[in-house]
């Protein structure tokens, strides 16, 4: 069974101009090395530091950070990126 490519929609989630300094507040407060953080989102260190230069993250990785933020008790220091309503 062959696999379908499904459209990758970009645009459809507003990100804080932050996020990059929320991202560096977080990985300090929770104490996980660069390489530790990527490894528990399931990412590589280069995404990272991708996403503190400013590419945004895939919703995969962005419900993947929030989560650990929520386990380890510092959801508050990453903003919720804002869903964008489509016309």
């Amino acid at each position: 069974m062959s696999r379908q490519k499904l459209p990758h929609e970009r645009g459809l989630y507003e990100f804080p101009d932050d996020f990059p300094q929320c991202l560096e507040r977080f990985k300090e407060a929770s104490g996980l090395s660069w390489s530790e953080l990527a490894r528990r989102l399931g990412t590589s260190p280069l995404t990272i530091r991708r996403w503190l230069n400013g590419v945004q993250p895939s919703a995969r990785y962005l419900l993947a950070l929030q989560d650990l933020a929520e386990e380890l008790g510092l959801a508050h220091l990453l903003p919720r990126a804002r869903a964008l309503h489509r016309d």
